[in-house]
């Protein structure tokens, strides 16, 4: 779930040396010295509130106060600062209104593509960008949006536009994001090793120990995966996505109680519609039926308060319909999704909604769209192979489900199974 929208706040690293459209650049980059210790995050909103305590026409700290209130409820799950970081931008624009308010204006589009009102942040970036053509914030906003619109080849412009313009570790993050989506990984992660080579402050090596791992993950590396997830939280034990990492490698390995154990803490710390089905599913795969079936009350739950905080996620409630087994939802959910967006993820949840509701034929251009961009991902692969089997075209179905279990054979405790199962059907 972390992985969906690409961090807009984290800690400035700067970063030198970038090829263009990504390339890894002969020259060394450095780290920014100086970092606060402890949360930096906490402290910036906590010297902001000082500030406007003391000078409340502060326009700039408004503005950088709603972005942090935009982070923070990305990395806590928590909507509620949602409300917070709306209240500040739109007060650094009525303090500071015009053409030159582009910090907020970006603000408002990072808070809208958190909301996952991807169109209009893509018109506040635009908005932003207007006011001023070298904002690299607005630049990674309309990166963010762009992505998730399906829009790739204008996304890999605006995210090296916001390289060429600062080249700090938000920047990175979106290249090295962009890479995975085109199924580059190897570049992706020379870039986060990279990063790693001169990050300092410790949520920087966390997120990029957090990025190498899960790299390592969806290549079906374990021991990689574990050790990076670990090394990031010896730099920030606080940083929830590496308990993430390392609840999913616990389960791969069979270490049930201590996955178990992770996903209790993980989503009672953030407890996110997407996380809630993911660890309803591992209860469910146990036998554990009562104990799902509370998650997925819970993730109703969190969808129903993000909606109230103006947001939403039609993916994470069409995943959640799927778990319930109401594929009808499933399906008009996804396909309203799809109309506003054409994101491959998006076509993957769409298409395995239609052949979960018996839809097969209408699913398999959805799921061969799911695999254009050509990201190696093991649940889209599995997803294409169990549609073409479903159709009877088992030499493709070998061939895709084969490539999902060659990707990461670890990849879900219900589905990897599932695929191992049907690949020995389809005649493997």
């Amino acid at each position: 779930m972390w992985r969906r929208i690409i961090a807009v706040g984290v800690t400035a690293a700067a970063l030198l040396g970038l090829g263009s459209a990504f390339g890894a650049g002969s020259e060394p980059w450095t780290a920014e010295a100086g970092y606060a210790q402890g949360d930096p995050l906490a402290a910036s909103i906590e010297q902001a509130q000082a500030r406007l305590r003391d000078v409340p026409g502060d326009w700039t700290t408004w503005a950088a106060l709603g972005s942090a209130y935009v982070e923070r409820a990305r990395i806590t799950g928590d909507p509620g600062y949602y409300t917070r970081a709306e209240g500040a931008l739109r007060e650094s624009l009525r303090l500071h209104p015009g053409p030159s308010a582009d910090v907020a204006l970006a603000g408002l589009g990072a808070l809208a593509n958190a909301r996952h009102d991807f169109a209009r942040a893509e018109r506040l970036a635009r908005q932003a960008l207007a006011g001023n053509p070298f904002s690299a914030d607005a630049y990674g906003v309309l990166t963010d949006a762009l992505t998730q619109l399906g829009r790739p080849a204008e996304a890999t412009e605006a995210a090296q536009r916001m390289l060429d313009l600062r080249p700090g570790l938000p920047a990175l993050s979106r290249a090295a994001y962009d890479l995975e989506q085109h199924g580059r990984v190897d570049e992706a992660r020379a870039l986060w090793t990279q990063a790693l080579a001169t990050a300092i402050a410790p949520a920087d090596l966390a997120f990029v120990h957090h990025q190498l791992g899960d790299l390592a993950w969806h290549g079906g590396d374990l021991v990689a995966a574990r050790a990076a997830y670990e090394a990031g939280l010896a730099a920030d034990a606080g940083y929830l996505p590496l308990r993430h990492g390392l609840a999913r490698v616990d389960a791969a390995n069979g270490r049930t109680a201590e996955a178990l154990a992770g996903y209790a803490a993980l989503t009672a710390a953030a407890p996110t519609p997407s996380l809630l089905v993911e660890y309803a599913l591992l209860l469910r795969s146990l036998g554990r039926a009562a104990e799902a079936e509370a998650q997925l009350a819970l993730a109703q739950a969190a969808l129903d308060l993000l909606a109230a905080g103006g947001g939403g996620d039609a993916l994470a409630a069409a995943e959640l319909a799927l778990a319930r087994g109401d594929h009808a939802s499933a399906v008009r959910l996804a396909t309203d999704e799809w109309r506003r967006r054409k994101h491959t993820d998006v076509a993957d949840t769409l298409a395995w909604a239609l052949h979960q509701a018996g839809r097969h034929r209408e699913a398999l251009p959805l799921a061969r769209a799911a695999a254009a961009l050509g990201a190696r991902s093991a649940l889209h692969a599995y997803h294409l192979g169990m549609i073409e089997l479903a159709l009877g075209d088992r030499a493709a179905a070998r061939r895709d489900l084969a490539r999902a279990l060659r990707f990461n054979p670890h990849f879900s405790p219900v589905d990897a199974p599932a695929a191992a199962r049907a690949l020995a059907s389809a005649g493997a």
